[in-house]
C-alpha cells in the first residue's frame, strides 16, 4: 500500500463525503446518502475509505464489497486522485475482506464503455466472464455491463 494513504473501515460519519464523491465520479448513477448508509450498516457488506495520513475526513477514495458465501461482489470503488495507487489499495482491501468472509472468488460489473476501469481490473487479474445487456441506464442511454471475476485462492 502506498505510504501516502491510510485505509480504514467506513462508518456512517463517512456517508456524506462518499455521497459527494459519488456525484463527482459517477454523476449519472451516483448512490444516495440513504443507499450508502444502508450499505455501510448492512451486516454482509464491508466498506473502506482512503484518507491522507493524519488528515482524517479528507476522503481520497472508497470501496465496498458484498459477502455472499464463497462468492463476493465488488459493489463500488472510486478514487478521487489518479496515479497514487489508491484504487489498487482499495481493491486489495476489498479482496482481503472477501477472503476473510469466506469468499473463494470475487465478481464485479463494469460499464462496457469504461475502458480505464476495465484495464484496471484486467491488470489486477480479473477476467471477463459475461455481459449484462442494458444493465446501466444513464441519461436515457442503455449501456451493457461486463461481468468480471477473479479467483481469491
Amino acid at each position: 500500500m502506498p505510504e501516502q494513504i491510510t485505509l480504514r473501515q467506513a462508518t456512517l460519519e463517512d456517508v456524506e463525503a462518499i455521497a459527494f464523491a459519488e456525484l463527482e465520479l459517477f454523476p449519472g448513477e451516483a448512490w444516495t446518502v440513504f443507499q450508502l448508509a444502508e450499505e455501510i450498516e448492512h451486516p454482509d457488506r464491508r466498506y473502506v475509505v482512503a484518507e491522507e495520513p493524519g488528515r482524517a475526513g479528507e476522503l481520497l477514495g472508497y470501496a465496498g464489497v458484498m459477502l455472499a458465501g464463497d462468492t463476493a461482489d465488488l459493489h463500488t470503488i472510486g478514487s478521487l486522485q489518479e496515479h497514487r495507487g489508491i484504487g489498487q489499495a482499495l481493491l486489495g482491501w476489498c479482496e482481503q475482506a472477501a477472503r476473510a468472509g469466506g469468499a473463494e472468488r470475487i465478481l464485479l460489473e463494469v460499464r462496457e464503455d469504461n475502458g480505464r476501469a476495465r484495464a484496471f481490473y484486467r491488470r489486477a487479474g480479473y477476467q471477463e466472464i459475461g455481459r449484462r445487456r442494458g444493465y446501466y441506464r444513464i441519461r436515457g442511454r442503455s449501456i451493457d455491463a461486463l461481468v468480471m471475476q477473479r479467483e481469491l485462492s
